[in-house]
């Protein structure tokens, strides 16, 4: 019979991080269950698809999760294992607790007291690349003082050549990251679209569509432009390229144990 685990990695950048994972080590093994730490994202997911832990708990802010969950993906590994995010940042959205939350919210996961909750996640290819996202795809302005110039096509229909800093296209879950603050909508949740956010235009007239999530967005280079994937630059796209997103068929789990009201999260925690 194999031994229960829960598969544990914090932020190190993080001033409280070590404290933390020691207290969430504690709290697994008080339940009787074998806690094993990380440091590498990569590492982890490795391990997650070779062991099948019970869960995995990051600790740390937004990024970490954006970070841990985008490095296992785009390495080719699963996130089928569902996540319990401890809050050591600012703003958490993707976790359900802080940590001295945290007993409680894993006494609840082993009780069975929890949902999952399931973000859907979008794919850009980029000639022979694919880059896989949870939040966003930016392709931006390659210089601080110039403009991006692009087209937008939205199953092949176009919506013209857009001047502007650059464009974001974002899933559900990344319409309260950065497209909010560039002026686009919040989705509400279990709500599957894709979202393209125009980053300060000249234009008043070119403004954010959301559009079904089936739909496959093209953005086709005008000028020198980069690529940047829940806040990572991936690559340089010279004028002439071109890059395709669409849906992807992986999906991000994470563990809920209490009720979300996602307005009311964005109230409290950008206030």
């Amino acid at each position: 019979m194999k031994t229960k685990s829960v598969f544990i990695i914090a932020n190190i950048t993080k001033p409280d991080y070590l404290s933390a994972l020691e207290r969430a080590k504690k709290v697994v093994e008080n339940a009787g269950i074998a806690a094993r730490t990380f440091t590498d994202p990569t590492a982890l997911f490795t391990e997650a698809e070779k062991g099948k832990p019970l869960c995995i708990i990051i600790i740390g802010g937004d990024g970490t999760v954006l970070s841990a969950v985008s490095s296992a993906v785009n390495n080719g590994l699963s996130v089928d294992t569902p996540i319990l995010g401890v809050n050591l940042g600012k703003i958490g959205f993707f976790s359900e607790t802080d940590v001295d939350g945290l007993e409680a919210a894993f006494s609840r996961f082993l009780a069975g007291e929890y949902r999952l909750e399931e973000s859907a996640m979008l794919k850009a290819t980029a000639g022979e690349n694919e880059f896989v996202c949870l939040n966003d795809f930016m392709v931006a302005k390659k210089g601080f003082s110039s403009v991006a110039h692009f087209e937008v096509l939205i199953d092949g229909y176009s919506m013209g050549v857009i001047h502007s800093d650059g464009v974001i296209i974002s899933s559900s879950t990344g319409s309260t990251g950065y497209s909010i603050s560039a002026g686009g909508p919040v989705i509400g949740p279990n709500l599957d679209v894709i979202l393209v956010t125009p980053i300060c235009p000249h234009s008043l007239t070119v403004r954010p569509v959301v559009v079904s999530f089936d739909s496959r967005v093209e953005v086709v280079m005008r000028s020198d432009c980069v690529l940047h994937s829940d806040g990572a630059q991936l690559a340089d796209l010279p004028e002439g390229d071109r890059i395709t997103v669409q849906k992807a068929h992986t999906r991000v789990k994470f563990i809920r144990v209490t009720d979300r009201n996602v307005f009311k999260l964005i109230r409290e925690k950008l206030a």
